[in-house]
């Protein structure tokens, strides 16, 4: 969205200079931005990853992998495009020349998918709204992502450009970054044309059995740690490099997991440390706002709060219904889907753990692009084990994604934040945007996978032999043959991390001297964890 969003500011300030009376005002240009940043995510995280994965069941089944016994009776029709008439075999290898799209064997499980879909991200713009005033009048989050398009839109005297694009400092930050990415941008048509070392992972190996240091120049990265404290600066490569100590030491005192799966990213052992700093700084940051969630909630069943919702984008009461009817409503999905009703309260509840946490870590950290140590799938079974019914496992194999991109709640905060430099009513804007960008964007993938075949797309999702459904669908073929309790080791280091998060928020908390983002601040910030809570792009890709 950025660079699209650049090039309206300066044709805006071309159109005033010839018509000022025809330019978009800010007002126009908030709105414009926050249904760029809600939409930006669909295309590739939600579009591609649904596609490549319900598309994958039947046409992925072999022999070898036994997907026709284990995996195949327990799929719900209903959410599932039947592979009838080779509309699963055309989507993966091309239609013959002149047959029509069929479509038909999409309607029904995409209907029923993007109603899933559209019912996760109402439950997250409605968190977004109970939350909105407490991370920013009360913790004074920065949202260093708003900054960069807040000074573009500021208004200047005389109605056109901006005083930040009046500025050689800027242009001089400007010029350094983007002559060095097109000078590389020219290997990309003449082969062999050298190429600066820029935007390329360059390893330190600092002890011997220690993960190697990854040392990326990354400009975005650059730009934004300016915005934010030096303390979460700091603490991010502490943590980060703390991390990698304690990697190299676990793997030499051979105390990794018993058992991992595929839904921890990276260090098995490590990634369960930190997924508990992070499920505690959660509930450390709904236990620090308990009286303005209170407020709300009184407001919502009619008590008197004092509390006003005349800012928001939405009111509070609207906000808690929206909440409420989001979560029955995913809840009673999954469970026809084939989810117990435990193991479906568990999932989700993952899954709001990973939508909040990486949403506040975003808005005050200004990571652009981050992952949360595990997904929603990997706590539920740890807790419940993988000895649960078959129905639950196939159920589990439908991945939410769990990044910046797909989750929708941090570009949905950062669009609230953004509404408050021009206030108006943007929630039909947003929600536009939304089912816009859905449906042109699927009909668009189908388009291009039956003209073309997926399978000969260069995408890690669409591979025919493997992809995103098939690490999904044999990870519960492996679990049905070797089915396991629950995993008392997994969850020993999850509440390991979970009690160290948890002990340096209460010494935060408690001492004055205790170093903290601001002084009066009496909440416990998520820098301080004790493991590495999630996975920084700008640290090169992954914590690997």
């Amino acid at each position: 969205m950025g660079v699209p969003f650049v090039v309206i500011v300066f044709a805006n300030a071309l159109l005033k200079r010839w018509r000022p009376s025809r330019g978009l005002t800010p007002s126009e240009l908030v709105t414009i931005l926050a249904m760029g940043l809600v939409a930006s995510g669909i295309p590739i995280f939600v579009a591609g990853y649904l596609l490549a994965i319900i598309s994958k069941p039947y046409y992925g089944a072999t022999p070898e992998n036994e997907w026709a016994e284990y995996l195949q009776p327990y799929l719900p029709h209903w959410a599932i495009p039947s592979p009838d008439h080779q509309a699963m075999r055309y989507f993966y290898e091309g239609l013959p020349a002149g047959e029509p799209l069929p479509l038909g064997a999409w309607l029904g499980p995409l209907g029923w998918w993007l109603s899933l879909i559209l019912a996760l991200y109402l439950v997250c713009f409605c968190v977004v709204v109970i939350l909105r005033r407490q991370w920013v009048e009360h913790e004074r989050l920065a949202f260093p992502l708003t900054e960069v398009p807040r000074l573009l839109i500021e208004a200047s005297p005389d109605g056109a450009l901006a005083p930040t694009l009046r500025s050689r400092a800027f242009w001089l930050g400007c010029a350094l970054p983007l002559v060095l990415i097109l000078f590389n941008t020219i290997a990309y048509f003449y082969p062999g044309f050298p190429q600066l070392p820029v935007h390329q992972d360059n390893t330190l190996q600092l002890l011997p059995g220690m993960p190697p240091v990854l040392l990326v120049l990354y400009f975005p990265a650059v730009g934004f740690m300016y915005l934010v404290g030096t303390s979460i600066s700091f603490s991010v490569w502490f943590c980060y490099l703390f991390t990698l100590a304690e990697s190299g030491l676990v793997g030499w005192a051979s105390l990794e997991v018993s058992s991992p799966d595929a839904f921890v990213w990276d260090w098995q052992s490590l990634s369960w440390q930190a997924h508990g700093a992070f499920v505690a700084m959660v509930l450390w940051s709904l236990w620090m706002g308990r009286h303005h969630l209170a407020a709300v909630f009184g407001k919502a069943f009619g008590r008197r709060s004092g509390i006003a919702d005349d800012a928001e984008l939405i009111p509070y009461r609207l906000a808690v219904y929206g909440l409420l009817g989001g979560i029955c409503y995913i809840l009673a999905w999954t469970w026809k889907a084939g989810m117990d009703p435990q193991v479906a309260i568990l999932y989700l509840a993952g899954v709001l753990f990973m939508v909040i946490g990486i949403t506040r870590l975003a808005v005050q950290s200004g990571m652009h692009y981050l992952t949360p140590p595990m997904a929603s799938q990997g706590l539920a079974l740890a807790l419940c084990g993988t000895a649960i019914p078959a129905p639950n496992l196939v159920a589990l194999a439908y991945s939410w994604c769990g990044d910046i991109e797909s989750i929708f709640m941090p570009s949905a905060a950062h669009a609230a934040k953004l509404n408050e430099l021009c206030p108006r009513k943007r929630s039909l804007a947003l929600a536009l945007a939304v089912c816009t960008s859905l449906a042109v964007t699927i009909y668009f993938m189908l388009y291009m996978c039956y003209k073309y075949g997926a399978g000969n797309f260069r995408s890690w999702f669409f591979q025919p032999g493997a992809g995103a459904g098939g690490v999904a669908f044999d990870w519960v073929v492996y679990q049905l043959r070797d089915p396991q309790p629950t995993d008392w080791g997994k969850l020993t280091y999850l509440g390991l991390g979970a009690l160290i998060y948890s002990l340096l928020s209460l010494c935060q908390y408690r001492f004055h001297w205790w170093p903290s983002t601001r002084w009066d601040s009496p909440w416990p910030p998520p820098e301080w964890c004790g493991a590495l809570p999630c996975r920084f792009s700008w640290l090169g890709r992954s914590n690997r």
